[in-house]
């Protein structure tokens, strides 16, 4: 094999292991993308459940922005994709072009060979050369070099139609390729499309809360008062477990242990749905000046959804609460967590639960939005349950 032909060849192998590592991160933005159409399709739904009687709420306005994010996230997945393929493309070209040199060269080379042939070939006959020998020795070396330069035209032949072959299953395959692409392409517009769609209805409804300033800040002024309600009454529910536990001396630390090594893997509360408003401060989204401080997550989620227990753990307590619906308070060793927004609740106050068991059905609201709050305490302390949980919704 010549020295450039090894060159070639090892080019081949280097762009054959890009290529494989690009496919592996293709089909890491397959997955991320199909995760991303999973939860626009989940958040669809409950868009359009806020869309059956009253389009002017905050909850709307809620899963308007989830889907633009989202929408967003699918457009820059495509655009990877699209990327990538950019980069396969170039490299299957490179690898083209290099068999298409190499493939001349054999060409070259095997013309070479029959026009020596056919060159010597003239007046000359394979028997007399042969006869012509003077020893015996000169005989064999000559049947020799007969039969290997027969021996190096055929497997010229063959390198030629090798090179061929795998010459016309790349130009194929840059052909799908290519074909993907823009498959790719008409996506990413459709996409577009749908995202600037979303945002314009955003902006819209956006315009229309503002038109109802005084309505948003009298429910929020009754949703403040209700959380503090229901944020009073489980501090001093977990104070009185706590004091109880110290008096009883009872070890803990076996649960406590259990709970912790469950950070970050603990399953969410219901099944379908998006985080609506995230744990800590955050600016209101229609009123400007005004900030919101949460010590929870809210999860809004489909009509009925059931809401489970996130860790096997003793109920604590069952409070009703205007404006929060009821709320199930569970015990896990010093850890606790809170559902509330609960409209039917099928579990008692100190039953042991297990982890997944359902504990009641999530709260409608006036305007059709569906919505679960959670909290996570740890030692009294309200920490971000997000933290807590895998990550599943966004």
């Amino acid at each position: 094999m010549s020295g450039s032909r090894i060159i070639t060849l090892l080019v081949l192998l280097i762009l054959a292991f890009d290529l494989s590592q690009a496919q592996t991160e293709r089909q890491r933005l397959e997955k991320q993308k199909q995760e991303i159409q999973d939860r626009i399709l989940e958040t669809q739904k409950i868009l359009s459940q806020t869309a059956d009687k009253k389009n002017n709420s905050l909850g709307r306005l809620r899963a308007l922005n989830n889907q633009i994010r989202s929408r967003a996230s699918l457009v820059n997945a495509i655009k990877g994709e699209v990327s990538l393929l950019d980069e396969e493309i170039a490299e299957d070209q490179s690898i083209i072009d290099a068999m298409g040199k190499d493939l001349l060269n054999l060409k070259d080379e095997y013309g070479q060979m029959i026009y020596a042939t056919q060159k010597t070939s003239s007046g000359f006959n394979h028997l007399t050369f042969l006869f012509a020998s003077s020893t015996f020795n000169q005989l064999f070396m000559r049947m020799k070099y007969i039969k290997q330069y027969g021996e190096a035209r055929k497997k010229q032949v063959e390198q030629i139609e090798i090179v061929q072959e795998s010459l016309n299953q790349q130009i194929t395959e840059i052909e799908i390729q290519k074909s993907s692409k823009q498959s790719l392409l008409n996506e990413e517009l459709s996409e577009n499309q749908k995202l600037s769609n979303l945002q314009s209805e955003q902006r819209s409804l956006v315009t229309r809360l503002e038109q109802q300033e005084n309505k948003i800040r009298q429910d929020l002024a009754r949703q403040r008062a209700s959380e503090k309600e229901l944020g009073d009454r489980i501090d001093a529910i977990i104070e009185a477990e706590r004091l109880a536990a110290l008096a009883s001396s009872i070890d803990m630390s076996d649960i406590n242990k259990a709970f912790e090594g469950e950070k970050g893997r603990l399953p969410w509360p219901v099944d379908q749905g998006f985080v609506s408003s995230k744990y800590g401060q955050h600016r209101h989204p229609t009123l400007k000046t005004v900030m919101l401080t949460n010590k929870g997550i809210d999860i809004q989620t489909t009509k009925d959804a059931r809401v489970k227990a996130v860790f096997p753990g003793k109920v604590s307590a069952i409070m009703s609460i205007p404006g929060q619906g009821n709320t199930v308070l569970i015990q896990h060793g010093e850890y606790f967590t809170a559902y509330s927004k609960l409209k039917a609740v099928v579990v008692k106050k100190g039953q042991q639960v297990q982890g997944q068991q359902i504990l009641g059905q999530v709260i409608t609201d006036n305007n059709d939005v569906s919505e679960v709050k959670f909290k996570v305490f740890d030692q009294k302390t309200n920490v971000n349950p997000e933290t807590w949980l895998e990550r599943k919704i966004n």
